[in-house]
């Protein structure tokens, strides 16, 4: 049975209870972060259950919790991930996929996505759930100690609400075709892509700061620095009239981070220039992932307006 989280599941679920993590350790649940929800956090969730923000089922069986998923909606509620999943087998752990799906579909979300290991009991439960995998991706790690050297590394200025729609163009530009068509095919659907309980917004001070290099009158390339506990997370997108200068824009991501904590950055696989440059910068590869997706909600197409004029009659 598949039921929302309460109280007294929440010591059950801490002690390990539930089978295996099935989603991909990615960030923030990467080591040496490994941030994962505590104690407080899931009696919060048990005792104000929000479906419309983060909902947790737990799968029950002679009285003991045997699966739990806990899924997280982003800004505008149009997107939603699941965070945690864990099972003792791949059927438990698809119902609670879809029981998350119920969830978000209840809540007018257009799409939800998991990240699971390439292959393994994670990827067979996603199939299992009607969900796509439409990409994958890798994680890169830089060990403290790294230099902070600005030398000819190409600056960066902070982001800027005026530049949503020029870095809008950029996502179309540099991810391909078959991954916006999962994610993002208009700007209100990219707006929602970001991983905050509201949409995106300028800020002088935070632990997440996004950053636009800007070559003529559009932007070339894009980064997102997370601050951890114990690590920091690096996000770019880079166009690909410019990747020549993923090198210097990559020194100059260096220059935002601190070297004495660990550096995670998130690569896609279509991402091979970025690849190339961390490697060059001192990243050495880690763990791999798989995305998928379940559509929700069907796209349909707009209908399009046509102005007809009458032909004018003739006065008599």
């Amino acid at each position: 049975m598949i039921r929302p989280l309460r109280p007294r599941d929440v010591l059950a679920v801490r002690r390990g209870q539930g089978g295996k993590e099935l989603t991909a350790a990615t960030w923030p649940k990467t080591p040496p972060e490994s941030r994962e929800p505590g104690v407080w956090d899931l009696l919060r969730y048990g005792l104000q259950p929000s479906a419309r923000e983060r909902p947790v089922g737990v799968s029950t069986a002679g009285g003991r919790v045997d699966g739990w998923v806990l899924g997280r909606s982003r800004a505008g509620g149009l997107v939603w991930d699941v965070e945690y999943l864990r099972a003792n087998s791949a059927e438990d752990g698809a119902q609670l996929l879809r029981w998350v799906c119920d969830q978000g579909l209840a809540a007018l979300a257009r799409r939800l996505f998991i990240e699971t290991p390439p292959d393994g009991t994670g990827a067979e439960v996603a199939g299992r759930a009607s969900f796509e995998r439409y990409t994958e991706g890798g994680l890169w790690q830089l060990d403290p100690g790294f230099a902070r050297e600005e030398g000819d590394s190409l600056p960066a200025r902070p982001r800027l609400r005026s530049d949503e729609a020029g870095l809008f163009q950029l996502y179309n530009a540099a991810v391909p075709a078959t991954v916006r068509g999962a994610e993002a095919m208009t700007s209100e659907e990219w707006g929602a892509l970001y991983r905050g309980r509201k949409l995106w917004a300028p800020r002088i001070i935070g632990d997440r700061q996004d950053f636009v290099w800007e070559l003529g009158a559009r932007p070339a390339g894009w980064m997102r620095t997370i601050y951890g506990q114990r690590a920091q997370f690096l996000e770019l997108l880079i166009h690909p009239q410019y990747e020549s200068y993923a090198d210097r824009m990559v020194k100059n991501a260096l220059v935002q981070m601190s070297n004495k904590a660990p550096v995670i950055a998130d690569v896609r696989e279509y991402q091979g220039t970025v690849q190339a440059s961390l490697q060059r910068a001192g990243f050495r590869p880690g763990d791999s992932y798989a995305v998928w997706v379940r559509q929700l909600a069907p796209r349909v197409a707009e209908p399009a307006s046509k102005t007809v004029r009458a032909p004018v009659r003739p006065s008599a």
